[in-house]
């Protein structure tokens, strides 16, 4: 009988510490014997997602040291490290790197303890309980032993309400207290109720610790924003009929990404970020050797009316395709790679139904790959049966126009996360370069995070009107471009025009009016509001106004004459920004047709 354990067992999240792993066992561990030992690719993880903690066995004061010995005994040990993905067993992986402690001279007594140590690291910087894989010659120690990440305090708080509600309909309010990495975290709140809209309480005092739910109901019609501990909640319509937007993340990666980690996606999602709808986007290299499990896991939190998860993957294409997302409408699906399709769209496409599966094209400007930019989206293969819309923002940077200046640009969106990464931006391969060459693409923002932690509201997420809380109401919605982005905060946007809403298609004769109305409602003061129009012909891009209001609200009714074919879509800025990033929301387009 073999045995393992953590020594200590417990840590805070990216704390300096010591990590210690017993092995034990009641036989002798003759010369030759290897034991292995690997830790979760969340503890592995060096400052972000791009980088990897690097073990060595020379200098017991420099990070990562690295050693293996017996107590009180002469054992030798010779110790490598090789690549192996923790979750897939995959041989290739970013993160991924397994112990090899390999007896060399003295065998190990039966009943005495083999130690690992692992010296001057940090922990995790995701809270949770994870397992630490332990083998001797092969064979897994039963059971594994369990290693926990505990929150820091809290750093900030968040209140999430729906969008929209029936008046005096009871809904619920999400209130997380956050600690700087995004966890839930370990502060207890005691004493203060939530406040409605008049300032008046509207629960009794709460006693939560992390997060709560509490039911209210708002009774008079019109926007209204909630607060808890003077922090206002988004902004809910009410309204006799309520539609939204829900509010999702179809762009999360996890442990079974061979670069990222996060073992509980869905719960993250739904309970700290808030939202209505996730889908789990793993790379198809690393989704492939779990993908019944991955599909199972979406189906298991699949709740309709409460909150959907999606089937999904990520093919991350090189020229000329650039990356795309695959969703399917249902409970089933397939993960094609690369090879099955020469890393073509356009071959990937035409193994899909475009009645069950979407493809959608995200940092479509980004500049790596080599040569750079080769992963940038070629629109000429973009086919709109598949690709209704594209992504417009995610936190590598914003896709709606070249703008390399501007804080939420390839060049700089990374810079300010660990690691420091920058891209760059490629010209022609923007939103923007897309609808001049009259591809109709809806847009929506979602966050490509690589910790588990969908819906961060500094990362992207998207708002989409649908008339119910299904799959197939979140899918349709989406192929029917029903939608928009924002940079992670829930900013109510409205467009229309002659009373027909963004996404959509109309018709208009030479001369007649087009009256457009743009509403917008924000989680902070309005800095910048405006609307643009694209003249199809001249394939110019004409700011029909723009307004700087500061304040919450916004409303404003334009008329224009139809003198073409046109498009319109609308840009909103909030004044504060969120990690460095500027608060920002696109509206999908419409298109004015001539009759």
């Amino acid at each position: 009988m073999a045995t393992a354990r953590v020594v200590p067992d417990r840590f805070t999240v990216l704390q300096p510490c010591d990590v210690r792993v017993e092995v034990g066992a009641d036989r002798e561990l003759a010369p030759g014997t290897e034991i292995e030992v690997q830790f979760p690719q969340s503890w592995t993880m060096r400052d972000c997602a791009s980088f990897t903690k690097q073990y060595q066995t020379d200098d017991p004061s420099a990070p990562e040291f690295l050693q293996v010995y017996v107590p009180g005994e002469s054992c030798r040990f010779d110790v490598r490290v090789e690549e192996r993905d923790f979750d897939t067993g995959a041989e290739i992986s970013r993160h991924g790197r397994r112990i090899c402690a390999t007896v060399r001279e003295a065998a190990v007594p039966p009943g005495r303890t083999v130690v690992v140590d692992w010296r001057n690291t940090l922990a995790s910087r995701r809270a949770e309980t994870e397992i630490v894989h332990v083998a001797i010659d092969g064979e897994r120690i039963e059971p594994l032993p369990e290693i926990v990440t505990w929150p820091e305090q809290e750093a900030r708080l968040r209140v999430i309400a729906p969008s929209s509600v029936a008046p005096g309909e009871p809904f619920h309010v999400l209130i997380v207290s956050l600690d700087p990495y995004e966890n839930a975290s370990g502060t207890r709140h005691e004493g203060d109720a939530l406040l409605g809209p008049d300032g008046e309480a509207m629960t009794e005092p709460l006693r939560f610790h992390g997060s709560c739910r509490v039911a209210v109901s708002l009774d008079d019609e019109g926007v209204q924003r909630l607060s808890y501990r003077e922090v206002l909640s988004n902004p809910i319509r009410v309204t006799q009929e309520p539609r939204g937007p829900y509010w999702g993340d179809t762009h999360i990666h996890t442990r079974w990404s061979h670069d990222a980690i996060g073992r509980f996606p869905y719960e993250y999602a739904r309970d700290v970020s808030g939202l209505d709808f996730a889908a789990v986007c793993d790379h198809a290299e690393s989704a492939i050797l779990a993908w019944d499990r991955l599909v199972a896991m979406a189906n298991e939190h699949n709740q309709p009316g409460r909150f959907v998860a999606l089937v999904a993957y990520e093919n991350g294409l090189g020229a000329p395709s650039g990356h795309y997302n695959t969703y399917y409408s249902g409970a089933e699906g397939r993960c094609y790679l690369k090879p099955e399709f020469d890393g073509d769209i356009e071959r990937l496409n035409a193994m899909l139904d475009p009645e069950d599966a979407m493809t959608i094209p995200h940092h479509t400007a980004i500049g790596w790959g080599r040569p750079p930019g080769s992963t940038a989206v070629d629109f000429d293969k973009l086919d709109e049966r598949y690709s209704p819309v594209l992504e417009i923002y995610s936190h590598h940077g914003q896709s709606e126009r070249y703008e390399p200046d501007h804080v939420n640009a390839y060049e700089f969106n990374r810079w300010h996360k660990p690691g420091r990464r920058t891209n760059r931006s490629v010209p022609g391969h923007f939103a923007q370069d897309a609808w001049r060459m009259g591809k109709r693409l809806g847009v929506i923002a979602s966050s490509d995070d690589h910790y588990g932690q969908g819906g961060m509201d500094f990362e992207g997420i998207a708002g989409v009107f649908a008339d119910e809380l299904t799959r197939e109401g979140i899918w349709r919605a989406i192929r029917g471009r029903q939608c928009y982005g924002t940079t992670g905060e829930r900013i109510l946007l409205d467009l229309s025009i002659n009373g027909t809403p963004m996404g959509r298609e109309m018709t208009a004769r030479t001369g007649d009016d087009l009256e457009i109305r743009l509403e917008v409602h924000g989680t902070d003061v309005l800095s910048r509001v405006e609307l643009l129009r694209l003249n199809r012909y001249s394939g110019e891009y004409i700011e029909v106004f723009e307004e700087r209001p500061y304040e919450l609200d916004f409303e404003a009714t334009v008329t224009e004459q139809f003198g073409g074919p046109v498009m319109y879509y609308a840009r909103v800025q909030q004044e504060k920004m969120i990690q460095h990033r500027a608060v920002m929301a696109w509206s999908s387009p419409i298109w004015v047709d001539a009759e």
